[in-house]
């Protein structure tokens, strides 16, 4: 960004078509930031949020009348997780040629990419979090199916995990499999006509054993097909928020335009591996 002056366009209707779009855009399309816990980081100091972790209290007894209580042990042994908030960005260059040549409004088409971009990469840095669970439901190459769902419900709440606010999140395909599975496509799921219905008619899972299912393109599947989503409480990981998206414009006189900058700045981290089960499955049409 070399040899360019400021000519004060940031200020204009360019700057806030592309503005609104691009913040529009990331808070609607920044999906995961709403199912885990979020440490509002801005406009205090430092880049790094300490967040305690208590074990279980344990020391719980019959008393007696009269009788003293002692700390118990286990909760002395708190420790604390670490997430560090880092810069995230990208760039595109608009020439003036393109603005004044194209029928659509250029700068909400720009804010939309970039926004779009930045909500991606938020995302990411989330589902990327779902290897590290160490409790497991599903198989290579099988269906993730209701069942699937039920038995990570199952593996939560036998560690003692809070069953409200539970929520699901696998790749499209996976959920393609799960949604053909509730509309009774060459299978045999019957006993819940109303989620049937939902699936079909708004295209939507919904709520299986009083856990959200969601569907998300950022979640990774390896060489073979296989998804890795998750079940998981928002307790189970953390996102450090330190700055949410920025626009700037810069003209360049010399290309004829303007260079765009959105960025923003997060950290994402396990909190509480225990709240979380990794669920492996297809995801293949």
């Amino acid at each position: 960004m070399a040899n360019e002056i400021d000519t004060g366009v940031a200020a204009g209707v360019l700057f806030e078509n592309i503005s609104m779009a691009a913040n529009y855009t990331f808070q609607e399309n920044a999906m995961l930031r709403n199912l885990v816990t979020t440490y509002d980081m801005t406009g205090t100091a430092g880049l790094t949020a300490s967040i305690p972790v208590w074990p279980a209290a344990t020391a719980v007894t019959a008393l007696t009348a009269g009788a003293d209580l002692s700390n118990d042990a286990a909760l002395d042994a708190v420790t604390a997780v670490d997430i560090t908030a880092v810069e995230y960005g990208n760039m595109s260059t608009v020439q003036d040629i393109v603005i004044e040549a194209s029928p659509s409004d250029v700068g909400a088409d720009i804010g939309r990419q970039l926004g779009g971009a930045l909500a991606s990469a938020m995302d990411t840095s989330i589902t990327a979090l779902f290897t590290s669970f160490t409790a497991s439901v599903g198989t290579a190459g099988a269906e993730i199916t209701p069942a699937s769902i039920m038995a990570a419900a199952a593996t939560l709440r036998n560690a003692s995990v809070p069953m409200q606010g539970l929520v699901c999140v696998l790749h499209p395909f996976a959920a393609y499999a799960m949604k053909t599975t509730l509309l009774n496509a060459g299978g045999a799921f019957g006993s819940s006509p109303d989620l049937a219905n939902n699936a079909g008619r708004d295209y939507f899972i919904g709520r299986i054993g009083g856990i959200d299912i969601y569907e998300s393109a950022n979640v990774a599947v390896d060489g073979d097909g296989d998804q890795l989503g998750a079940v998981f409480h928002p307790a189970s990981m953390g996102m450090a928020l330190k700055r949410d998206i920025r626009i700037a414009l810069q003209r360049d006189e010399s290309l004829r335009g303007f260079e765009v900058v959105a960025s923003a700045a997060w950290g994402a981290g396990i909190i509480d591996d225990v709240k979380g089960v990794k669920l492996l499955g297809d995801a293949t049409l």
